[in-house]
């Protein structure tokens, strides 16, 4: 019988998670070996002995084999001494891996620079910061209860692109059932990135409710929520909302990466 596809992905992050550090290991030796992980570790020391120089070099060590934060490190390092073309290299390196923390540290070397379109560059930069590891699409399943205690539910569709705002306005499709008539609604909505985990939304909703008599069908309404995002996994989601079919009601949900839901059904 196969294995769940959660359990093979991880089983070799608790097998990671339970293995004891070697009694051999040597920041600097196994940095100067080939390790990424151990460079970083041999920085820190370094650094913390006020050796910045030294502690700069094995950061690019580390960032030379793929290690992401030791690139980002190198290239702060290089901010503080002013070596700004130097420092591009490495936050380059590390600005490809589209992390909300690669785009801070590219924007920080932009702001040293301090011309106005590096500064232009600097600011837009940390606009998308906040956004660039959330997906493009989510699915949402939510748990409602209105303002009479009747139970509900709520199926949405969410299209966010980083190309709308940097996934600031939101599109989508919006379905509600169980406590009242089914509602089949569209929405439109901004979202606040308050940090890369927090986001504030509102939207708009306007759609109609099948089986309702001729010219009575018209739905329209709004709800305000909060997101707290995990990275590109989804969100779980907090919402109150009030239509004309609907009391005022609240409800909680998980959000999900579209992609994630799209494969699955590819199965």
């Amino acid at each position: 019988m196969r294995s769940p596809v959660w359990l093979v992905v991880l089983l070799p992050l608790v097998t990671a998670a339970c293995a004891t550090t070697s009694v051999a290991y040597h920041p600097q030796k196994d940095c100067e070996a080939g390790s990424p992980d151990a460079c970083a570790d041999w920085a820190d020391q370094l650094a913390g002995r006020g050796e910045t120089l030294q502690a700069e070099a094995a950061q690019g060590q580390g960032c030379q084999g793929g290690l992401i934060s030791s690139c980002i490190t190198q290239g702060r390092f290089l901010i503080q001494r002013g070596e700004l073309e130097a420092a591009e290299l490495p936050l380059r390196k590390a600005y490809l891996e589209e992390l909300p923390e690669t785009h801070e540290a590219l924007a920080d070397l932009y702001q040293a620079r301090g011309t106005p379109e590096d500064l232009r560059v600097a600011s837009g930069l940390r606009f998308e910061a906040p956004a660039i590891d959330k997906p493009a699409t989510e699915f949402v399943y939510s748990f409602r209860m209105d303002s009479r205690g009747f139970p509900g539910a709520a199926l949405s569709f969410n299209v966010q692109p980083m190309a709308f705002l940097s996934r600031r306005l939101s599109l989508g499709f919006h379905m509600a059932l169980g406590a009242g008539p089914t509602e089949l609604n569209g929405f439109v909505g901004y979202q606040h990135f308050a940090s890369s985990w927090t986001v504030l939304y509102a939207r708009a909703l306007l759609g109609h409710v099948p089986g309702a008599p001729p010219g009575e069908g018209l739905n329209y309404g709004g709800e305000l929520g909060l997101k707290l995002c995990l990275g590109p996994l989804g969100h779980l989601d907090f919402a109150v909302g009030s239509s004309r079919f609907s009391p005022l009601h609240a409800s909680v949900g998980l959000g999900l990466n579209g992609l994630f839901l799209l494969l699955f059904a590819m199965r």
